[in-house]
């Protein structure tokens, strides 16, 4: 029951930031400059035509009255539809939220393969040469912006080699069947760009759990009773240390978010960047209130996940949700037992 609690408390802090987070994304859309009317019709619009506009897409409503109708269509699965194009808002995010999952989906376990091997070499290695030479490499590739590695990786791989496009993207599925080759050819940059730099942060974080575990008594007692490093490391070490790594996986998301933006920016990828700035200097306001509380809830999602996966981990957590249950049954016994001795009647 302590761990049933525990998860509830945790879906009901998801329940309550999203919805907090549909709050904030509703009214900072509307406080944006423009009008839609306008956008829609052109400045040589006439006044009666502008308010009948208004009128039918219900923007001469209250502000609070179309968020609640808002928030209405969210629980059901409606995001709205285009002011301009009048399609379903969802119709016209899934194409570039397509490109961008497949981006951060690659790059992201990309990054960790990557980093939790060089981390964990790096932690070993901290007193040799080859240890310093990884933590320098994982120093630089954080300090070079994401950007700049894209246009390294244009310049070395697409310009003077010539092996991969530079720009442009290809779709997995075409009218004529699958196009798996030239897709994963057009991916190969951008996620590599994207991996990197998340790879250089992670194995970071990986190199500093592990050197705290190597000093832990209970691995020392695991070496003493015979064990060999490695496996003390990877049968004791490796739950502890995969606490704070895979804490910063779910924080960095949202960083991996805004790396995508520019990274889909150097390559001319059709991605939620490009889509979401046209859709902001277009004032179509339902599709940008949709794309963005769509990525909220992807972070605020990852972090629950995270957060139940570190319950998972650690007993300690579910030791302290059960300690606190027992508590409060054991106050409720007090007064319970308080409230049934002599006088209680009155």
């Amino acid at each position: 029951m302590a761990l049933v609690s525990l998860v509830a408390r945790r879906v009901g802090v998801f329940a309550v930031s999203l919805l907090g987070a549909t709050v904030v994304v509703f009214f900072v859309a509307e406080a944006l400059p423009g009008d839609v009317a306008e956008a829609m019709l052109g400045l040589g619009a006439t006044p009666e035509a502008l308010e009948a506009l208004r009128h039918d897409w219900g923007l001469d409503r209250p502000a609070v009255i179309r968020y609640a109708s808002w928030l209405g269509g969210l629980l059901h699965g409606d995001l709205g539809a285009s002011y301009l194009t009048g399609r379903p808002a969802a119709a016209e995010i899934g194409p570039p939220l397509a490109v961008t999952c497949w981006l951060v989906g690659l790059a992201l376990p990309l990054a960790v393969l990557a980093a939790l091997p060089a981390g964990l070499l790096a932690a070993l290695w901290r007193r040799r040469w080859r240890g310093t030479a990884l933590s320098f490499l994982s120093q630089l590739g954080m300090a070079v912006p994401v950007f700049f590695t894209a246009i390294v990786l244009v310049v070395v791989f697409a310009v003077r080699l010539g092996w991969l496009p530079a720009v442009g993207y290809a779709d997995l599925v075409t009218p004529a069947g699958l196009n798996a080759a030239e897709w994963a050819r057009h991916l190969v940059l951008p996620v590599t760009a994207l991996a990197v730099v998340q790879a250089s942060l992670l194995a970071r974080y990986v190199r500093s759990a592990f050197v705290e575990v190597l000093t832990e008594d209970y691995l020392r007692t695991a070496r003493a009773v015979g064990w060999t490093r490695w496996r003390a490391l990877l049968r004791h070490g490796a739950r502890n240390a995969a606490l704070s790594v895979v804490t910063v996986v779910g924080l960095q998301l949202g960083a991996m978010l805004v790396g995508a933006i520019l990274v889909e920016a150097v390559f001319g990828l059709p991605g939620l960047g490009s889509f979401l700035l046209q859709k902001v200097a277009n004032r179509d306001i339902l599709v940008v209130q949709g794309v963005v509380i769509l990525l909220v809830a992807v972070v605020l999602a990852v972090n629950l996940a995270v957060d139940l996966v570190y319950v998972a981990l650690d007993p300690r957590l579910r030791q302290q949700g059960a300690s606190r249950q027992s508590g409060r049954r054991l106050s409720a016994d007090k007064a319970g037992r308080a409230g049934s001795g002599p006088g209680s009647h009155w």
